[in-house]
């Protein structure tokens, strides 16, 4: 929201040096922007740029852009130009009293583009909106591309780097939430709403490094301008790295895989990922397409809290009543909703019903991936009750079983904390599917069921 302050009107000389001094401004940014976070484009990797303008008698607008042969990409970064334009436009509109004869507010977009690591190129564009004397916004858009200038998603990068969205949303809330300078000033659902939508943060690589660019306003009530936040991927790829290995367990020592299906759900699923977070407990998500596709975000969260998510195919039909195209349709289209939704690629898949054939089998290491089974069933999708559930896996569980809960039913997540309060005292430790399988040295695909 632009700050609302006494109008003065603007008249010859002073728009031309305040069109200099918005010049400043952007120029200075983007110094700041590009500051050990880019080198110089070469000459090989040169973009080009035009220039735009539009003046009437209340404003003034100049913008700067790269000229590309990608349309897709060019019609991206012009959707964007446009947007800065219409909400520039809209502010003006509301002063058009106070707007002409010689006062003019002015929009100043700047662009410029600066190599990366891994043959990226990064578009970094700076807008600075005047329109009230004393009184500018400014917004930084980051578009990184490969070689061809096709626009880049943050978890193409992360593949190369063998990372996961899930760390890097650990880091950037634990960087922001340490932070002195505006940790207070945090509003959590924006926080939250940011870091479970990838593809709209700005981001470029360097060295190494994954700078990010994120506006004040995004997150708090009144802050402007941009944060900018450095994590250092080599550090970050180790302990991603450690967080996927197994922990180490002394001789005698029990582990078990909990895995919840048919989910996200709105209702359930907070509740088990809160009941986890208590006992620092990791768990396996097996996810419907389907249900990812309308709970979005809700994926993110689970991805972000470090939880290991699996594909459950997208409409929970039984594969063996289907030929190999349909299921290879079953397996992709949930694949590819749960990378839009988390940035994760599923390798490990669980078959509704359990119902596996020749067929599926084939299907799946097509893939490359394996067929997670389970040891002990719950039956709380039988049951839907709290003490049953108990009694049925306390009964059921040893060292190495797979359990299979349903994060869809409200009794499941009533059950969890005596369950895993119970298992807890009985000496258990709880991994993802992909930590037991480490462990077990099961690493290819194929099926499994968890030991019995």
């Amino acid at each position: 929201m632009m700050k609302r302050l006494p109008f003065k009107r603007i008249k010859w000389p002073g728009w031309v040096v305040l069109i200099l001094l918005g010049l400043f401004i952007v120029i200075g940014i983007g110094k700041w922007v590009g500051d050990s976070s880019a080198k110089e484009v070469d000459k090989e990797n040169t973009i080009e740029f035009e220039q735009v303008t539009d003046e009437t008698e209340r404003y003034t607008i100049l913008v700067t852009k790269p000229i590309i042969d990608n349309r897709s990409l060019g019609k991206t970064i012009e959707a964007w130009i446009e947007k800065q334009k219409e909400t520039f436009l809209s502010e003006v509109e509301s002063e058009k009293d106070q707007l002409g004869s010689g006062s003019r507010a002015h929009l100043t977009i700047q662009a410029d583009a600066k190599l990366g690591a891994k043959d990226t190129t990064s578009l970094i564009f700076n807008a600075n909106h005047l329109v009230h004397t004393g009184s500018s916004e400014n917004h930084v858009k980051v578009f990184t591309v490969d070689a061809n200038h096709n626009r880049l998603k943050i978890s193409d990068l992360l593949t190369s780097y063998g990372k996961t969205l899930e760390n890097v949303r650990a880091t950037l809330e634990k960087q922001l939430k340490q932070n002195d300078q505006y940790n207070k000033e945090l509003i959590d659902q924006r926080l939250s709403e940011l870091l479970s939508a990838p593809d709209s943060w700005n981001w470029l690589a360097h060295e190494g490094s994954l700078i990010f660019y994120m506006e004040k306003s995004n997150l708090t009530e009144n802050g402007e301008g941009p944060i900018e936040i450095k994590l250092p991927l080599e550090e970050e790829n180790t302990a991603a790295t450690a967080e996927r290995e197994p922990p180490l367990l002394k001789p005698g020592e029990k582990y078990v895989a909990l895995t919840f299906d048919d989910g996200p759900n709105p209702n359930v699923t907070p509740q088990v990922l809160k009941i986890l977070k208590q006992h620092q407990a990791k768990a396996t998500f097996f996810m419907l397409g389907s249900q990812v596709e309308k709970n979005p975000s809700l994926a993110a969260q689970v991805a972000s809290a470090g939880h290991e998510i699996g594909n459950h195919t997208d409409h929970h039909m039984n594969l063996t009543k289907l030929g190999e195209s349909r299921i290879q349709k079953e397996f992709q289209s949930s694949i590819q909703k749960i990378q839009d939704a988390t940035g994760e690629t599923p390798t490990l898949i669980r078959p509704p019903y359990g119902a596996i054939n020749s067929e599926v089998e084939e299907v799946a290491s097509r893939n490359g991936a394996s067929l997670i089974l389970w040891s002990v069933d719950s039956l709380d999708w039988k049951s839907k009750n709290v003490d049953a559930i108990n009694q049925v896996v306390n009964k059921e569980v040893v060292s190495g079983s797979i359990i299979l809960l349903h994060d869809v039913h409200p009794t499941t997540a009533d059950a969890l904390p005596r369950l895993l309060t119970t298992l807890e005292e009985e000496g258990y430790h709880f991994l993802t599917v992909s930590q037991l399988l480490a462990m077990q040295d099961h690493y290819s695909a194929g099926t499994y069921y968890g030991n019995t």
